[in-house]
């Protein structure tokens, strides 16, 4: 077995969790390999997981990757919220004999395939944002599902969520929130001055495109990727991969949301 090891270096106490965990690792004769950014996941050779110390915004860093190589990931919560990140530090070896052991679940969590103007694709876990880039007035952005104009919206920004994604950003703008068993896409205005546009949800195949008056920038799972210009269009579409995370219990979403955001 090889597991990788990565972390945030901006939340108090996560290298020196992440090396906690590997000298874990190492006593009892685990190969480890140091991941010290998503970029480098690609070079690290086969891993069976990677253990990422952090918290959600920490695992989403890792998503695009690691779905891309096919590692499932372990989040190891240092956050305040902790949705996607199962364990805590002191819950580490006992979960590392579970692992050694097989005695383990594999999530699939849908994705999104995003592609600006037809060029090359990005992928994410929880969302994709079309946002105005400035503080002061509004954006302005068209949107159609499969060739079909939806209308045109007013507003700060337009977000396309996954239920992975539907109870984070999406929530807070007031969009539904989807069971995490569920293939779809939550399209949600962020701030429309409308009282007429509410949330959609669509089918994964769909073709959602969204265009802007404006310009402003997108944000991938809080990433900025790109700017956009008056008349770029981002199509957005479920993904053909998915992301993969390591359970040793079932999830239950509706007891976190309790838990988590009461």
């Amino acid at each position: 077995m090889r597991i990788g090891f990565a972390a945030n270096p901006k939340k108090d106490g996560a290298i020196d969790t992440r090396d906690e965990l590997m000298r874990c690792c190492a006593a009892q004769g685990v190969c480890c390999a140091l991941v010290e950014d998503a970029a480098a996941l690609a070079g690290c050779g086969a891993l069976d997981a990677l253990v990422v110390a952090g918290g959600d915004g920490s695992l989403l860093r890792f998503a695009a990757a690691a779905a891309a190589c096919g590692v499932p990931l372990l989040g190891i919560n240092l956050g305040r919220i902790g949705f996607l990140s199962e364990l805590s530090r002191t819950m580490f070896p006992a979960a590392l004999e579970r692992l050694r052991a097989g005695d383990y679940l594999i999530e699939r969590r849908m994705m999104l395939r995003c592609s600006l103007n037809g060029g090359e694709p990005f992928y994410c876990l929880n969302d994709v944002l079309v946002s105005r880039e400035s503080l002061s007035g509004v954006a302005q952005i068209a949107i159609d599902i499969d060739g079909t104009p939806v209308g045109t919206v007013f507003c700060d920004g337009v977000i396309a969520a996954t239920p992975t994604g539907s109870t984070a950003y999406t929530l807070s703008a007031g969009g539904p929130i989807l069971a995490s068993g569920l293939d779809a896409i939550a399209v949600t205005p962020v701030c429309p001055h409308t009282l007429h546009f509410r949330p959609i949800v669509t089918a994964p195949g769909a073709q959602i495109r969204f265009c802007t008056a404006d310009g402003g920038v997108i944000l991938a799972d809080g990433t900025r990727v790109s700017e956009v210009r008056r008349g770029d269009v981002l199509l957005v579409t479920g993904a053909e991969r998915t992301c993969s995370f390591l359970r040793f219990e079932k999830s239950d979403l509706f007891r976190l949301i309790r838990e988590k955001l009461s």
